[in-house]
């Protein structure tokens, strides 16, 4: 008998549920150990790549070219978008008073350069995430179901991978309400992944969003705080309030996201995901 073929639907609902239920048992057996855990749980964000990679080779597909189709424009947003995120919620904080400037963190030469360095090593630790969310499960839902929708279920997916590492990590570190952390941020990563769409659209190449991605989450800690890991920035006051992965960030990104979605539909007929259509919707 012929060997039935996987439809696309269900190649990638077996590529969702096969990233998130291997993260989360990872996940869960690494905090057995708490303070194992702690130490360890970004291993799993090398799991969507590995994936996205047998999924590829079992399918028979070339494997994507992160630098394929790299365009100024693109790595210009992808470098700048984070920072202005980041600077955007340390302003509305400081503005209303929620948190105050450190100055015996005041960032020096050395730190600067120390934190340009970590941006390039972080390149290929978020690599692990980008290959497998824009560069193999974006690009797939778009031939289904356009720009948009795709991004809604990018962003879904994304935030329900995280969950059980944010939930588990607030336990450990000693963060009041862990439930509440747990899904203001799952509600940040899923506005953010209309930002990062549209970076990825810019060009189709994942650099700038590796960039993105990157930037995000060094600046991000250094400036307002690690909630993975409770420890603060250089803004000093309730770190899950500031955070940009916290209540500022789901304000300020909540509503840069209701800009996004008009800018998604309007790129229609610009430079699409590789493999992609120019006949399906946008």
């Amino acid at each position: 008998m012929k060997k039935r073929e996987m439809s696309p639907n269900q190649a990638v609902l077996l590529f969702i549920w096969t990233v998130l239920i291997a993260s989360w048992l990872i996940t869960i057996l690494l905090f057995i150990q708490p303070e194992v855990g702690v130490k360890t749980f970004s291993v799993i964000m090398f799991i969507p790549a590995l994936v996205a990679v047998l999924f590829n080779i079992m399918q028979g597909r070339r494997l994507r070219n992160p630098g394929r189709k790299l365009n100024a424009k693109a790595l210009a947003f992808g470098i700048c978008y984070p920072l202005l995120l980041v600077g955007l919620c340390a302003a509305v904080s400081v503005l209303s008073g929620v948190g105050e400037w450190n100055p015996d963190k005041a960032m020096d030469l050395k730190s600067i350069i120390t934190i340009l360095v970590t941006i390039v090593v972080n390149l290929f630790v978020v690599l692990g995430e980008e290959y497998g969310w824009r560069g193999f499960l974006l690009p797939v839902l778009v031939k289904q179901y356009g720009r948009l929708k795709a991004t809604f279920i990018v962003g879904l997916v994304w935030a329900l991978y995280h969950t059980p590492a944010v939930f588990l990590l607030a336990k450990a570190t000693g963060m009041s309400h862990p439930l509440l952390i747990c899904a203001v941020q799952a509600v940040v990563v899923f506005a953010v992944s209309f930002p990062f769409s549209y970076c990825f659209f810019l060009s189709g190449s994942l650099i700038p969003v590796l960039f993105f991605h990157s930037i995000w989450n060094v600046v991000n800690t250094t400036v307002l705080g690690d909630i993975y890991t409770n420890e603060p920035g250089q803004l000093e006051g309730n770190l899950f309030v500031m955070n940009g992965e916290g209540v500022m960030g789901l304000i300020v990104s909540g509503v840069l996201m209701l800009w996004f979605i008009p800018k998604l539909r309007s790129l229609r007929g610009r430079t699409l995901p590789e493999g992609t259509s120019m006949q399906r919707p946008a």
